[in-house]
């Protein structure tokens, strides 16, 4: 049998899919025709904005834009649309210079990472984290350092933690960049201005970039949502990241944004070019349609808030761990409790997959803790966004269901 060559180092690196160790198992239930709530995946059940629908419904068969390469850099008016949305975050950016526009927000930050950085560069990535950021860096040939952050910070009293300092323990000389989330997926935590500030200050001191993944500025619920680019000295380091998927429920449109210097920007056009070439025009502009409904995600935040708070509630008193988001569409359970309680016995090896089997089984999806970090084997992020508050809860029952057999030693 003739043998093939080898492949991608770089590649062998990428973790497998959130889902593999289940997928099987998902994909029979699937096959039957079993309804599913799935709260594994960060999504929206609410409608985008209505202009968003009305730009898609509008396209006529004779524009032959649609069918045309379109500029690489992104449509003009998108990119104005974006910097006038930004100005609410304390920044006011150049929408010809300083908006790269890419095919989501994982395209965007592929983009911008692979200007930046170069292979053997260390990136300091706050834990727990989205779970495509280190394979995103690790195709740009970087090296991931998980710093654990939010959950300590959750623990902590007020600002007592430093956060800065925890990134400075981790430097050393090949340290390029820091990468965090605020708010943060999957744990909603919200970095607070003085926490901000401490990172920023190491960052000046230590002359690194800052990723700072903002994808869900619109929805804070406890405190406030500051930019890293706004504090002082910060605005010529710091690469902000934003998502229509989050902001405006298009995540199937595949719209993301960075905001950066002009030269980081330059640089990740061309990487743009030679990877996505131009994002489409037909989606650019069902997402300028979007941002210019103002209202939309001041509405879409209060129905997240009601999702957050009914959610936590029915998880109260149940023999876990979870901290209320600050913000963001999840919550971070941990299950470390329930098994303690059942015993090695009855959690065996892999208590999380033994968990989240059964809780396949009764029709209900999570996303396991490994997936965002190391540290996190006894947690599962819940999706409170990605089906109506109802489903949600009917989720969570029959994962509490799940809990409660597996600790009787049943299915």
């Amino acid at each position: 049998m003739q043998r093939t060559p080898p492949l991608s180092s770089t590649a062998a690196r990428i973790r497998p899919p959130v889902f593999a160790d289940l997928q099987a198992r998902i994909d029979r239930l699937a096959a039957r025709g079993e309804q599913l709530v799935p709260l594994q995946i960060g999504d929206t059940w609410l409608a985008p904005p209505k202009g968003a629908s009305a730009a898609l419904a509008s396209i006529q068969e004779t524009d032959a834009s649609i069918y045309r390469y379109g500029p690489t850099a992104g449509v003009a008016a998108l990119r104005e649309a974006v910097a006038r949305n930004v100005r609410r975050h304390g920044l006011d950016v150049d929408p010809v210079d300083e908006v790269l526009v890419g095919n989501g927000g994982t395209h965007a930050l592929f983009c911008v990472a692979r200007a930046v950085l170069d292979a053997g560069d260390e990136v300091l990535m706050a834990t727990p984290y989205w779970p495509l950021a280190p394979g995103i860096f690790t195709s740009c040939g970087a090296l991931p350092i998980e710093v654990p952050l939010t959950q300590r910070l959750y623990a902590s009293a007020h600002d007592s933690l430093d956060a800065g300092a925890l990134f400075a323990a981790a430097i050393t000389p090949r340290t390029k960049a820091i990468y965090v989330i605020s708010p943060n997926n999957p744990d909603g935590k919200v970095l607070s201005r003085i926490q901000l500030e401490r990172i920023a200050a190491v960052a000046r001191e230590h002359d690194l970039w800052v990723f700072s993944d903002e994808v869900y500025a619109d929805t804070v619920f406890d405190g406030e949502h500051v930019s890293m680019a706004s504090l002082p000295g910060m605005r010529d380091r710091t690469i902000v990241l934003h998502s229509m998927s989050k902001s405006h429920a298009l995540a199937g449109c595949r719209v993301g944004f960075a905001v950066a210097p002009p030269a980081v920007v330059a640089s990740g056009r061309r990487v743009s070019t030679h990877s996505a070439f131009n994002v489409s025009i037909v989606m650019q502009r069902a997402a300028l349609a979007a941002l210019e409904d103002e209202a939309f995600p001041r509405t879409a935040k209060e129905l997240y808030r009601d999702a957050r708070d009914r959610a936590f509630a029915a998880l109260s008193g149940a023999p876990l761990k979870v901290h209320r988001a600050d913000g963001a569409t999840y919550l971070f359970v941990d299950f470390a409790p329930a098994f303690e309680a059942m015993g090695p016995e009855r959690a065996g090896e892999r208590p999380l997959i033994a968990l989240l089997e059964r809780a396949v089984d009764r029709g209900v999806l999570l996303a396991p803790g490994d997936a965002f970090g190391a540290g996190y084997e006894t947690c599962a992020r819940l999706c409170t966004t990605a089906v109506p508050v109802e489903r949600v809860l009917l989720g969570i029952e029959r994962l509490l269901d799940a809990v409660e057999a597996m600790g009787a030693g049943k299915p």
